[in-house]
């Protein structure tokens, strides 16, 4: 509540300043790592498109790069389509030339999407060798000591392991990440990383792998018990989620499964297909080990559509292959024709 009180007198003291290229980058930081965590993604990433327009209309370049890239990944974390997206990097990095740091960070967000949809674009190719990769990136942001550089690509690479069920390698590439000085600092991408740990944590209880992963997993509910105060439009799903994994790994059935069903339906309240997918296909993990393959295999179809109405493409084809899902047209329309098609139902 305090930091609330602070970012809206922060808020009104912009609005009272004018419009100047000071308070312009003021106006990004606050929205991009404070607002955020209080009001939807949306109106976060609207707020900042208009900044943008402005910064645009005053000639301020800068701003209007910085403003755009924090716009877009309000637009990624919101579950807007991935293809739009990747599109818009492509055509944000051709303006930004002169900002090669700052493109970096652009670049691996478009790796982390590339990862996702299945695809290559030409971003890298805007730079004409001087940014070859997002390997090249990360060595050039160790020699410099670029700490949230180097956070953020090993976070890419958590998220990337976590979607295609690479828990091992998850782990690892959180164990990095967490060993950067920027990591106990709370940003957009912290949200996400924290919840995915969550089901990790529970998951390699459940699997026997120690007590410590039940702490932690505890340690991290209680962590989105009290931001799920702060904002329901950004935490309730994801921790209703991590609440459904728990009581999974607790072995409490009807608790889990009436949690995976809310965090379903929050998501869809709230416009998250990317959230309400994940919570789809942990509630498909949760039934198979319950042997209940018919109810299952619906949840693991309705996360196949989820994925496909997000673009990530690769991920939607990841989850076809390794859950056996026909995807024929009568696969795909049984879903929807299902019994079990409930008010969380995609």
């Amino acid at each position: 509540r305090e930091a609330r009180y602070w970012a809206n007198a922060s808020l009104n003291i912009l609005k009272k300043s004018g419009i100047s290229i000071a308070a312009s980058r003021a106006r990004i930081f606050l929205y991009g790592f404070v607002d955020c965590l209080y009001v939807s993604l949306r109106e976060t990433g609207s707020n900042l498109l208009s900044i943008n327009k402005r910064a645009v209309a005053m000639g301020d370049v800068e701003s209007a790069v910085h403003s755009m890239l924090f716009s877009l990944r309000c637009s990624y974390y919101g579950g807007e389509n991935l293809s739009l997206l990747l599109k818009s990097h492509c055509e944000l990095l051709r303006t930004m030339t002169r900002y090669k740091e700052l493109a970096k960070v652009a670049l691996i967000d478009v790796v982390m999407i590339e990862t996702l949809i299945g695809t290559k674009s030409n971003a890298f190719d805007v730079f004409e060798g001087t940014i070859p990769t997002e390997t090249f990136i990360l060595a050039d942001a160790k020699a410099k000591k670029n700490i949230v550089s180097i956070e953020l690509i090993h976070t890419r690479r958590f998220f990337t392991s976590f979607w295609f069920g690479d828990y091992r390698s998850a782990n690892e590439s959180y164990k990095a990440a967490s060993s950067v000085p920027s990591f106990k600092m709370i940003k957009l991408w912290t949200i996400y990383r924290e919840c995915y740990r969550a089901i990790i944590a529970f998951h390699m209880y459940a699997e026997g792998e120690g007590e410590e992963w039940l702490e932690e997993g505890m340690q991290l509910l209680t962590k989105f018990q009290f931001w799920r105060t702060i904002s329901k439009n950004v935490f309730e799903s994801k921790y209703l989620l991590i609440q459904a994994e728990y009581f999974a790994a607790s072995c409490d059935i009807e608790k889990a499964r009436t949690s995976f069903e809310a965090s379903i339906k929050s998501a869809r309240d709230y416009g998250y297909i990317n959230e309400q997918g994940l919570a789809f296909e942990r509630f498909g993990a949760f039934l198979e080990a319950l042997v209940e393959t018919s109810e299952a295999l619906v949840c693991y179809k309705s996360a196949h559509v989820c994925y496909l109405q997000w673009g990530a493409l690769a991920l939607a084809e990841h989850i076809q292959i390794k859950y056996k899902l026909d995807t024929s047209v009568g696969g795909v329309s049984q879903v929807n024709a299902s019994k079990h098609d409930r008010s969380w139902q995609a």
